[in-house]
């Protein structure tokens, strides 16, 4: 689906789940289930096209030659999965079931809706990793910008606070307590940067031994990421990255998500939505990451967690920068 009617798609199902768990409506609460049976529907169809649907039954085109170098197959089967997904968590019974160990209210279409979407982001995943893995991702991967970075973490950010119910279901004192943003107190911060630095390390211990296990991969993944992040070469740049990540992904993942799936499924839904790391050492690291900040936004709140996070990623835009320049002074350092 192209991006902005996928985004007005979004907004708008976000916006009719919060208003009909507002007015408890039971005719509301029946459309938003007959509109989520039609998404899955449709889904499901997109997928059944996809597995019988072959690129040289087209006349030449532009289509053709896009379609040509896709693993249909893969993406149908994909898409399949993702419109089943949907169709049994629209089951009561199924969201009883998930409510004993999380905070999931069964009777919520917000609740239902945002288990559907998290059904989709681990699609979209999946999707991406069928055309070929991280090979495929190192040859189609293509620069962004700091707009560009802004912007998709904006969507994060708003999803996050529409899917709470913004001017919906509430506002103000409320909306800020619900999505756990305090502004952090200066002992609060000073034991920031401390599991910051602790972060630091332990990516520098966890790339290291992936470094001498399987240096191949390793240096794929700077491929893609030096691809996909290459322009992004002055300090600025990299503090304009790290606070559009840490404002955009805390507000969705930890602020909005995490009260109701727990931090184990969130700090999980948060490394698979990072897909340009595929399935590596990398993606395990993150869901750890992912487990830090959710833990801090439960001890503290909110806050404290996009404090680590923009340190963390910020300190590791630093080292991108400074590589260069140590190892030259490496070289010139006599033997």
């Amino acid at each position: 689906m192209p991006l902005l009617p996928g985004v007005i798609l979004f907004f708008t199902l976000v916006f009719l789940a919060n208003y009909a768990q507002k007015q408890n409506d039971p005719v509301l609460l029946r459309l938003n289930t007959w509109l989520f049976i039609a998404l899955n529907l449709l889904i499901f169809f997109g997928g059944l096209l996809l597995l019988i649907f072959r690129p040289g039954q087209l006349p030449e085109s532009e289509l053709q030659s896009a379609l040509a170098g896709l693993d249909l197959r893969a993406s149908g089967v994909v898409l399949l999965g993702m419109a089943i997904w949907g169709m049994l968590v629209i089951l009561p019974e199924l969201r009883q079931w998930l409510a004993r160990w999380t905070a999931i209210d069964p009777r919520s279409p917000v609740h239902t809706l945002a288990l559907i979407f998290s059904g989709y982001l681990v699609g979209n995943t999946l999707v991406t990793l069928t055309q070929g893995g991280l090979e495929n991702l190192a040859e189609t991967a293509t620069a962004t910008n700091v707009l560009e970075v802004a912007a998709s973490q904006m969507l994060f950010a708003l999803a996050g606070i529409a899917g709470v119910g913004a001017l919906i279901r509430r506002d103000g004192i409320k909306l800020l307590e619900r999505l756990g943003l305090e502004m952090p107190t200066p002992r609060q911060l000073l034991r920031g940067m401390g599991w910051v630095v602790l972060l630091f390390m332990l990516q520098a211990v966890t790339a290291g031994l992936w470094q001498q296990i399987n240096p191949e991969e390793v240096e794929l993944l700077e491929n893609i990421n030096s691809q996909l992040l290459g322009d992004f070469d002055t300090v600025w740049e990299w503090f304009m990255l790290a606070l559009a990540a840490a404002i955009g992904e805390e507000l969705l993942f930890r602020g909005a998500l995490q009260p109701v799936f727990g931090l184990w499924p969130t700090a999980l839904l948060f490394a698979v939505a990072h897909i340009q790391y595929g399935i590596t050492p990398a993606t395990a690291f993150l869901f750890v990451v992912g487990i830090v900040l959710g833990y801090l936004r439960r001890r503290y709140n909110t806050g404290v967690a996009m404090f680590v996070h923009f340190g963390y990623d910020f300190a590791l835009g630093m080292l991108v920068l400074l590589t260069p320049y140590l190892e030259q002074l490496l070289e010139q350092m006599p033997a």
